[in-house]
């Protein structure tokens, strides 16, 4: 008995230990029903894919206020230079620079500030969001990426000079809990791999604070190029980023996924009425990228049935649907009106569907499964 009550101890001690939250949220403000849940639930899921051996702590602000311009924003703590860093003079997001370092690096520092605005429309459920609602675990998944390293340190300012590491923090209506990080005078490891079209790195490729950077900045497309893991998830080739369309737009260019990717965490392009709580491929290929450690079990859950997104979108001639035993794909114009249904017959990975012929405006894609009753609903946007 003795015996038995021993490995008892020690099976629950392993259970015990095992249930440590990778996530701890500190909240100020008084949050809506549900808030807290929601917010815990997409910790969670994060942690379902990320080795985390150090706790990510979370400032949580709740706001309600029709003049801010978001709906919500990150601020992400940083260091450089720590023990274990793969890169020296190189700013890592402090939840990825305590992974690698095994310890704490920013003792009585948050590691980001999330503020959360109610004046959105937020659903904080688990299930479907209302066409009127944004999803809150789908906003928050999307803010917790960018502290976990989602997070470029370029910038570029009113005269047109570009830089990395240089953000001035009077630019955010915001300060942080924490000391600014944004004028490191350094670039960060999410910028380390920033490439043009040509293949050449944007922190390279010219000087630091001058207009010639602010260009490459500001002007044609930008890539993530990873040459271990990032490229490999995405058929071998580099990852669209947003921004490059002439403008620089602070908060929202290059640390994002292209709003071409709809219907994936980090992009720029979904709204109300989605849910995105499952990260791309590509996008758990650029966080191992940068340097985190991906568990087993998140590779699975992306390989899910539930799990499907559609690029380009808006889509022109073609729209590529992507997901794991898709069995049928079908398309809804706007009233609801069925216009297209495509079999997998081959049990395809990625089915193509043509939009050259269609109307501009908003469809919807519903994908089923097979082996499971289950669907998925995705928009896009036709727009010739």
């Amino acid at each position: 008995m003795k015996k038995n009550l021993f490995f008892i101890i020690i099976i629950l001690s392993i259970f015990c230990k095992a249930q440590i939250n990778s996530f701890s949220f500190t909240i100020n403000g008084t949050a809506p029903a549900g808030f807290t849940t929601a917010l815990n639930i997409a910790g969670q899921k994060w942690s379902n894919y990320l080795q985390i051996t150090v706790p990510v702590k979370v400032n949580v602000f709740i706001v309600n206020a029709s003049f801010l311009p978001f709906s919500a924003i990150t601020f992400a703590n940083g260091r450089k230079n720590f023990t274990n860093a793969t890169f020296a003079n190189i700013l890592y997001t402090t939840p990825l620079a305590n992974q690698l370092a095994g310890v704490e690096t920013n003792p009585g520092e948050y590691d980001m500030d999330i503020y959360f605005n109610l004046y959105t429309s937020y659903y904080f459920g688990t299930g479907k969001p209302p066409a009127s609602q944004t999803d809150f675990i789908s906003t928050a998944m999307h803010e917790i990426g960018h502290g976990l390293g989602f997070y470029s340190d370029g910038f570029v300012d009113n005269s047109g000079k570009g830089s990395f590491g240089n953000i001035p923090s009077s630019t955010f209506p915001i300060a942080t809990s924490f000391p600014w990080r944004g004028q490191d005078s350094v670039p960060g490891i999410f910028d380390k791999y920033m490439v043009k079209t040509s293949g050449n790195h944007l922190t390279t490729c010219a000087p630091q604070n001058s207009s010639a950077l602010g260009d490459s900045l500001k002007n044609g497309p930008l890539y993530f190029s990873g040459p271990l893991y990032a490229n490999a998830s995405h058929s071998n080739t580099p990852i669209r980023l947003s921004g490059g369309a002439g403008t620089f737009t602070i908060g929202v260019d290059l640390l994002h996924i292209h709003q071409s990717y709809a219907n994936t965490i980090m992009s720029y392009y979904w709204g109300a009425g989605d849910t995105v709580r499952i990260p791309a491929s590509w996008e758990l290929g650029i966080l191992k990228e940068i340097g985190w450690n991906l568990k087993p079990v998140g590779i699975r859950e992306n390989t899910n049935n539930d799990f499907a997104y559609a690029y380009p979108n808006p889509a022109n001639e073609t729209a590529n649907i992507v997901g794991q035993n898709i069995k049928t794909i079908k398309v809804f114009n706007a009233l609801g009106e069925m216009i297209l249904c495509k079999e997998n017959a081959l049990n395809k990975e990625m089915l193509t569907v043509e939009t050259e012929s269609l109307s501009e405006g908003i469809y919807f894609l519903k994908v089923s499964f097979n082996n499971t009753l289950q669907e998925t609903t995705r928009r896009i946007i036709v727009q010739h």
